[in-house]
């Protein structure tokens, strides 16, 4: 899971731009609890706006792309909500729930075959995840 908080990082030769690095993944992490707290407020335009900027700061971070998916899903804008899902899968392939936000995703559009791969592979990883249990019956 350690993978899924990484940020890009390109080898620094000086310690400044270490720091900056730093730097980002703290800035992104503020962003993200910035997001979390208008989602929470049912504001999901401005969470969609707060986890861009955290994608922004940090594009390899699995859990940024799921939040953003789940915003777009409650924004009824499952295509580009299912082009998150995948990209956080994609980086992190153990995020449960990517898995199940690329599912429904699939349902939303009608995709059946693709939700059921889905929410086995998050089946797979967790084998007593209620939701994927009860998507897949």
């Amino acid at each position: 899971m350690a993978a899924a908080a990484e940020c890009d990082v390109v080898m620094a030769a000086t310690e400044p731009e270490l720091l900056d690095d730093q730097e980002a993944k703290r800035e992104a992490e503020t962003f993200k609890e910035q997001g979390n707290a208008y989602y929470a407020k049912k504001d999901y335009n401005e969470a969609y706006n707060y986890y861009t900027k955290a994608i922004d700061m940090c594009p390899k971070n699995a859990s940024y792309y799921g939040n953003r998916a789940a915003t777009l899903m409650m924004l009824g804008r499952f295509r580009e909500a299912l082009g998150d899902a995948q990209q956080s899968v994609r980086l992190d392939d153990s995020f449960v729930r990517g898995h199940l936000r690329e599912g429904k995703c699939h349902l939303s559009l009608g995709n059946a075959m693709a939700a059921c791969r889905s929410f086995q592979r998050a089946l797979e990883l967790d084998h007593k995840n209620a939701q994927a249990q009860q998507e897949l019956h």
